[in-house]
């Protein structure tokens, strides 16, 4: 018989996880929301029995894993909240999904309880794509040693991969999955805005851009960056460069510190995989 389960915040996140769980034969406890028509809806989206729908949060006390699915500004305050309502003991764990906080910002002196933390490396925009997307998704685990095995445990049962993450490195980290995730969603809006100012219709724009940004995906996932990078830069063509550089001084001034930027780290993974000669790379620098 598997451990039986809490949600508290029945979100995108928290639903799908709840959701994998469930189809893993956990058995839930609770749903708890502020709002108990949400919690009704998360158990249907869930799978859970409705009558499990609440917003006590003192009805979390009665699962043996606890997982606080909250915004990462509600954390503490939340995990203090139902730390003083429901008395936890040793023999209930209690997981956070924040990438960038540690386990142990839940840790209250009055609970006993076993901390974790999962982070899911996969953009929540839309709960049923992300039941799906769970399969194979890198997990960043974290938390009190004794309770890395079921955090490995419930990673697997959600259909993830989890690998360790130091706690004093998780800001880091979460940097990290931020420019690789949200900021390429930025730079892809960007760029379709920029298409706009050819007189390419903005809703064409993010179709016409992606089989591009798919290439350089699977070419980074296959070679890595060094040998995946691509364009002028790492070809040395400086005339280019400075075509673009002119062009967008005329139609997006704003953007010039952004593409120097860019364009300065793009060098430098350029010149690290030895195809672009150091005389050219202080040219284009």
């Amino acid at each position: 018989m598997k451990p039986s389960v809490a949600l508290i915040g029945p979100g995108k996140l928290g639903c799908s996880v709840a959701r994998r769980l469930q189809d893993a034969g956990y058995p839930f406890a609770a749903v708890i929301s502020r709002d108990l028509s949400r919690a009704q809806e998360a158990c249907d989206f869930v799978g859970c029995e409705p009558n499990l729908a609440s917003v006590q949060l003192s009805d979390a006390g009665k699962a043996q894993i606890i997982l606080l699915a909250v915004p990462d500004d509600q954390l503490e305050a939340q995990a203090k909240a139902l730390q003083s309502c429901a008395h936890l003991s040793a023999e209930q764990t209690l997981v956070h999904f924040s990438g960038l906080h540690p386990a142990a910002l839940m840790r209250q002196k009055t609970s006993a309880s076993q901390l974790l933390s999962i982070h899911p490396l996969l953009p929540f925009a839309n709960r049923q794509l992300a039941v799906e997307k769970l399969s194979g998704c890198p997990c960043a685990l974290e938390g009190d040693s004794v309770a890395l095995a079921l955090g490995e445990q419930l990673i697997t049962d959600i259909g993830g991969k989890p690998f360790a993450i130091a706690s004093d490195k998780k800001a880091l980290y979460h940097a990290s999955a931020c420019i690789a995730s949200n900021y390429l969603v930025t730079l892809l809006g960007t760029a379709r805005d920029l298409l706009g100012q050819c007189g390419i219709d903005p809703e064409q724009a993010i179709p016409l851009l992606l089989p591009l940004v798919q290439a350089s995906l699977d070419n980074t996932g296959q070679l890595g960056p060094e040998a995946g990078l691509t364009g002028p830069i790492v070809r040395g063509d400086r005339g280019t460069v400075q075509q673009h550089l002119r062009a967008l001084a005329e139609a997006a001034p704003e953007l010039l510190s952004l593409y120097r930027l860019l364009g300065e780290k793009t060098l430098e993974l350029a010149v690290k995989s030895g195809r672009l000669p150091e005389e050219q790379a202080k040219n284009l620098l």
